[in-house]
């Protein structure tokens, strides 16, 4: 080997280690790793543990909240139960109130109704014809076949007499005949035609009733004015306790008063004072008349305008 392969082989050499002092110089490895990587992994795996502790940090806040949003939901299901409860508390006690009215509005009624009368004994006379035909039923046979000739006899006789003529054109209705009968009246001549009275229907015979009852209180009373206060009455004359005013409960009379003559008859003052003196008109009457005591009550309060 020449001097200047040596020296050329020498310079390439120191070539190299320069390149690679330069390319290598700031990469150290540590077994399959260089120091680099594992520095960027564990940059990594730090950014990964802190993002997993703020998602364990939302984790707990959201849990946290569902805990407060359930306490929130007990709490208002409880206070909804204690407000049902308290209506229906509520709810009962008007309808005890109201029952204890109706109560006493039938105990009023009840005191009001007359005591039923006593059934009058059978009269001697029916019960010794009772008697007599019970006797007559359980007579012998052999009566009854003794009294059939005689009975025969008599149609023979009566068959052999002769009937007396009637009585001659010119005699009065009524004569009697040869018989002893009376005679019965003639009957209408063929095609005459019977003028049948015109039959009412239910609405009027109710009008005429209530018209009739009105007439005790007041002989002037119109039917017009009594016909309009029934139609204002409507569908509380349909039932019986609807169709009467019972002066001895005073909720009906507030009833009335509040009702027909505050607002009906525009009365501001002594709306209660005007009913118990219709009361006291109607006090010789048990069953009041809900339209008499109407009719009545615009007439004291002089409001028939409104009806007539």
């Amino acid at each position: 080997m020449t001097s200047s392969s040596l020296i050329a082989l020498i310079v390439g050499l120191i070539v190299g280690l320069l390149l690679g002092w330069i390319f290598f110089r700031g990469k150290k490895q540590d077994g399959d790793l260089s120091i680099e990587g594992e520095g960027a992994l564990k940059a990594t795996a730090d950014e990964l543990r802190a993002e997993n502790q703020s998602l364990k940090s939302r984790l707990a806040s959201a849990e946290s909240e569902t805990g407060e949003l359930k306490s929130q939901l007990s709490s208002s299901s409880e206070t909804a139960e204690a407000s049902d409860a308290s209506d229906e508390t509520y709810a009962l006690e008007w309808r005890n109130r109201y029952l204890a009215a109706r109560v006493k509005y039938l105990e009023g009624r009840l005191a009001d109704v007359p005591a039923p009368k006593a059934k009058a004994k059978p009269k001697a006379k029916k019960a010794a014809a009772k008697t007599a035909a019970v006797k007559t039923k359980k007579a012998p046979a052999k009566k009854a076949a003794a009294k059939k000739p005689a009975a025969k006899k008599a149609k023979a006789s009566a068959s052999k007499t002769k009937l007396k003529p009637g009585p001659k054109p010119g005699t009065k209705r009524g004569a009697l005949t040869a018989t002893g009968a009376p005679r019965k009246k003639p009957g209408p001549k063929p095609g005459a035609t019977r003028v049948a009275k015109p039959k009412l229907s239910e609405a009027e015979a109710k009008l005429e009733k209530y018209y009739a009852n009105v007439l005790k209180y007041d002989p002037k009373a119109k039917k017009p004015a009594v016909a309009n206060i029934v139609k204002y009455c409507g569908i509380a004359l349909k039932s019986r306790d609807g169709s009467l005013v019972a002066c001895s409960d005073e909720s009906e009379l507030q009833t009335v008063a509040d009702g027909f003559v505050t607002k009906k008859l525009g009365k501001k003052t002594g709306q209660i004072e005007l009913v118990k003196d219709i009361c006291a008109e109607m006090k010789g009457e048990r069953f009041k008349s809900r339209v008499t005591f109407y009719y009545l009550a615009a007439k004291k309060a002089r409001k028939m305008t409104l009806f007539n």
